[in-house]
Parts: C-alpha cells; sequence; structure tokens
C-alpha cells in the first residue's frame, strides 16, 4: 500500500449510501419500508460500490418526525421489524462487506419515551432533570416554527423542544443522561453496528441559564446553539467510553459548524469525532427553478472545507439528504437534459478528498415529487409551514406553494427499483415520485450510459486509485469561473464540469493541463477546447 492505514481509514477509502428505511423497499406488503427490505437490497448498493450503509432511524418512535423523535433507545420500532431482523441484516451487510451505520438522536428524545413520561409523572423523581425545564420560557423559537418551549398538561413548568413539541431536549448537564446515551451506543456497537451519525449533535450543549437569544428566529437561534460551552467535553468523554472501544466511525452532524470549529472537532491531535456532517449545502436550498444558484460560491464551499479540515482532519462530503429537495431540483436547470446534470454533480462531489455521502435516488438522479393538494403532505416541517402561512392570512393557495417549496418529501418519496415502482406489493405509505421515463434501479442498470452507471464508475475509480481520488490534494483551478468547475487531485487527476446549459470554451490553461492525459470518463459534448451544456470529464 502507499503508507495509508487500510484498517485504520475503512470510512475514507468507502463511501456512504443513506438509505431512508421507510421509502427503500418493503417486503411484508403494507405500503411501509422495513429492514427485511433493506436486506433484500443490499445486493444493489453493493453493485453500485458503495462501502458503508447509513439508515435513518430505525429505533421505537410514534414516528412525529419520522423516526428522530425517539421513544426507546434499544428498540428496533415495529413499523420496521425486529431485533431478529435487524441481526439478519447485519449478517447480510457482513457477507457483502457493508458497513452499517446507524442514525441517532442525541438531543432529544420523543415525549412518549418512558424518561419523559416519567419526568411528567413526578416533578420530584430522578427522571425531571433528564429533560430542561423553566418556570417561564425564554425568546428562543423552534426549528419547525413557534415557541421552543410547551407546558405538559396539568404542569406547572415548560420544557425545551428547538424542534417540533413532541421531541423535549435532554438536559446534558445529567451524568445519568450521558450514561444512558453512552450504554444505548454500546449496546448496538456490540450488536455488529460499525458507527453512528449522530444527528444534530453540535446543540446539546446549552448556554447556562437558557438566557435570551438576541435573534430567536430558528435559524440564527441554531447558529447561536451550535458549539456551546460543553460540547468538546461531551464529545471527548464519549470518545472515550464508546468510540474507542470498538473499530467504528463517529459522524457529527454539524449545523451551525464553520471548517474551523469543525477542524477542531475531528484534529487527530485531539479527536472527538472522525467526521463532521457539514451544512454547507444542506443549508442552502437553491432558486425555486433550480437554475440560477451561484456556481462560484457552490466551488468555494469544496475548496473552504478542503482547506479548512482537510490536511489534518478528514471531510465528509453531503450535497443531498433525507431533509431537502431532489439534488437536479436544488442544482440544476429544469430546460436541461436532467440526466446530464444528474451526473455533472455527481463529478462535483464523488471525488472530492473526502468521505461522499450519496442519499437513495441521487445515484438516478431522481427528482422532486409532485404535491397538489395539503392533504398529501406528510413532512410535519411543511405542515407546520402551511399551517403558520394560513394564521398569517395567505390563502390556501400561497401556503401551499410555500410548504411545497421547502417540504422533505421531496426527498422522501418511495425508491423506484422498477419501472412500474417496485418498492411494494402494497400502497406505498407516500406518492411516488412521477417516473419521468428510465429513472428506476432496473432500468438504469441494463444501461451503461445510465446515472447509476455513471455513479458506478465514479465509485469504482475512487476504490481503485485511492492515492490519487481519496487521499490526493485538491485544488479548484477555475475558482472565479461562473460556469466551469474544474479542479485537480493529486498529481494526476483532473475533472472538469460545466454546470450550465451553455456551451463554454476551455480555458487555454486547462486544455494545456489535458494535452496527453486519457479521457477515463465522460458524458455529454467532450473535447479538450469546450465543454458541451452540463457535460463533465475525468482525466488522468
Amino acid at each position: 500500500m502507499s503508507g495509508h492505514e487500510p484498517d485504520e481509514t475503512w470510512w475514507k477509502t468507502r463511501s456512504v449510501y443513506q438509505i431512508y428505511p421507510r421509502s427503500y423497499r418493503d417486503a411484508n406488503g403494507d405500503g411501509m419500508g422495513d429492514l427485511a427490505g433493506i436486506t433484500q437490497g443490499l445486493n444493489a448498493i453493493k453493485a453500485l460500490g458503495a462501502g458503508i450503509v447509513w439508515m435513518s432511524p430505525i429505533f421505537r418512535s410514534p414516528m412525529v418526525d419520522n423516526g428522530y423523535d425517539m421513544s426507546g433507545y434499544r428498540e428496533i420500532d415495529p413499523l420496521f421489524g425486529t431485533i431478529a431482523d435487524f441481526e439478519a441484516l447485519l449478517a447480510e451487510a457482513n457477507r457483502l462487506d457493508l458497513k452499517i451505520v446507524l442514525d441517532i438522536a442525541l438531543n432529544h428524545t420523543s415525549i412518549d419515551h418512558p424518561w419523559f413520561q416519567a419526568a411528567v409523572a413526578d416533578p420530584t423523581g430522578p427522571y425531571r432533570d433528564y429533560y430542561m425545564w423553566r418556570d417561564e420560557p425564554n425568546n428562543w423559537q423552534s426549528i419547525f416554527g413557534g415557541p421552543a418551549w410547551s407546558k405538559p398538561d396539568g404542569d406547572d413548568a415548560y420544557y425545551l423542544h428547538l424542534f417540533d413539541k413532541t421531541q423535549a431536549d435532554l438536559n446534558w448537564e445529567n451524568p445519568a443522561v450521558r450514561e444512558e446515551i453512552y450504554s444505548a451506543m454500546r449496546f448496538w456497537l456490540d450488536k455488529g453496528v460499525s458507527g453512528f451519525r449522530l444527528d444534530v449533535v453540535t446543540v446539546i450543549s446549552k448556554p447556562p441559564g437558557l438566557p435570551d437569544a438576541p435573534d430567536p428566529r430558528p435559524m440564527p437561534l441554531y447558529h447561536m446553539l451550535a458549539g456551546g460551552p460543553r460540547l468538546h467535553e461531551w464529545l471527548r468523554d464519549m470518545r472515550r467510553e464508546v468510540f474507542d472501544l470498538y473499530d467504528c466511525v463517529a459522524i457529527g452532524e454539524g449545523p451551525g459548524l464553520n471548517p474551523e470549529r469543525a477542524a477542531a472537532i475531528v484534529n487527530p491531535a485531539d479527536p472527538m469525532l472522525h467526521m463532521i456532517y457539514h451544512f454547507d449545502f444542506v443549508d442552502h436550498t437553491g432558486s425555486k427553478q433550480g437554475k440560477d444558484w451561484d456556481r462560484v460560491w457552490f466551488k468555494s464551499v469544496f475548496d473552504r472545507w478542503d482547506k479548512g479540515i482537510g490536511q489534518d482532519g478528514w471531510n465528509s462530503c453531503v450535497v443531498g439528504n433525507h431533509d431537502l429537495r431532489r439534488l437536479i431540483a436544488r442544482f440544476g436547470d429544469p430546460e436541461a437534459d436532467p440526466d446530464l446534470v444528474a451526473k455533472a454533480l455527481a463529478a462535483t462531489y464523488l471525488l472530492q478528498r473526502a468521505t461522499p455521502f450519496i442519499y437513495q435516488g441521487d445515484e438516478l438522479g431522481l427528482g422532486d415529487t409532485t404535491i397538489t393538494a395539503v392533504e398529501e403532505l406528510d413532512d410535519v416541517w411543511a405542515k407546520t409551514t402551511y399551517r403558520l402561512a394560513r394564521s398569517k392570512g395567505q390563502n390556501e393557495a400561497e401556503a401551499l406553494a410555500k410548504a411545497v417549496a421547502m417540504t422533505r418529501d421531496h426527498a422522501r418519496t418511495p425508491y423506484p427499483w422498477t419501472p412500474e415502482g417496485g418498492f411494494s406489493a402494497g400502497i406505498p405509505w407516500l406518492k411516488p415520485t412521477p417516473n419521468r421515463g428510465g429513472v428506476d434501479l432496473a432500468s438504469q442498470q441494463a444501461d451503461e450510459d445510465s446515472v447509476w452507471a455513471f455513479y458506478r464508475d465514479l465509485l469504482e475509480l475512487r476504490s481503485r486509485d485511492p492515492d490519487t481520488w481519496v487521499f490526493g490534494a485538491y485544488e479548484d483551478l477555475l475558482p472565479a469561473h461562473p460556469h466551469l468547475f474544474a479542479y485537480q487531485r493529486g498529481a494526476c487527476g483532473l475533472v472538469c464540469v460545466n454546470l450550465s446549459g451553455e456551451t463554454c470554451p476551455l480555458p487555454e490553461a486547462i486544455s494545456q493541463l489535458l494535452s496527453g492525459r486519457t479521457c477515463l470518463h465522460c458524458s455529454g459534448d467532450v473535447s479538450t477546447t469546450h465543454m458541451g451544456a452540463w457535460s463533465t470529464q475525468i482525466w488522468a
């Protein structure tokens, strides 16, 4: 090998495939994706070339926020199956050499959790201090809209919920809470999982006294709370008590963190987590049309995070996920060939000096869904947005348009296995995204020019030559160009992407760099002198 220690860097050399469990595959025909369905679908992930499977929450939950409102840290929700189903999934993953990473919410639990139920039932009991209470609320606003404080029926105090009112924030100042969390994580690692993605972990430490915020609106408040006063202390404690005891990966969801603050958390000299799941792309939703977004800004995010972390720590590269509109809707062009757009976007993020995260369906070029009535919304955030818009005087059409523009349902529709759907023998829990033709796994696996095949080829390139495409130095060669993204990896890797619907001449300096190189993969109109609309070239 080339100086790397592959047994210690599997979470660097492998790529992550994110599954949204209720929408991946339904094995029992009830319309909901389940663990048995995921087990059936692992071969497809292996064929794509990803090596880590991250599953959104599968723990017991009333599902107000689709699993991020957990009511049991050691239980599988019956919606998805049983512990036996999970153990069968792990066995199949091990057979295929796939690592399983679980999504766990550490900032809050459901108000249905036995801890919260006990806290309300006995205000003087030990579980009261598992949560954060005030006699009078401060001015904080919930991320999902409305006050961040609610009062249980018959109670004299308010509890904090940064998210939905059914998601009560845990009191991490209480050592008993921390040990409960660590113990639950060890339980799953002992089962054989390979790590965790720690949901909104950067806000577990709140400022002493919970003072009023200068700007209590949801997003400014969120950024104010990120990286609280005891966050580093508790992450070090978590690593000592959990992660150092296993060969596992710890991925911290890091909304509100910039590269400098994130670098302190993944610094190898004083490591707390292995990588930060940053939000620079997540926080940017693109224009309504998905056409006029800022390409220079887009490129600068890669460069800023590589410079901020890439030299010493390690980056994740997350462009799409379960909380966003689809990739080609956010960073595309509705007038362009969607397959060319999907391939171009793949080349921007799969070959960075980072661990790439692929969200299910993005490897097919899946687009946004169609929502024509409020009754078709499932997302609690979108429903709240609609309700608040109506309460402020907007008519039904205006309120619905606002909710549709931001709903997380776009990314949560059932995965298309076949032209007919193939997700379930029953009625899917959420209306599938209309198939524009060929946007399904079976069709694309049979087509060597498909988006799926392009993703597979780039992941294979990354695995075949990690010195270049995983660990090689990164340099943006055209940072100010309004349309072209050209970056170098290592000594010989070069990626050129046209992120626009116009044919663009290649700058002379780039054309000279291409001289004598071999084009490994391409898409669209390709030459050494120009790039056609949404075309892609990968050279070595």
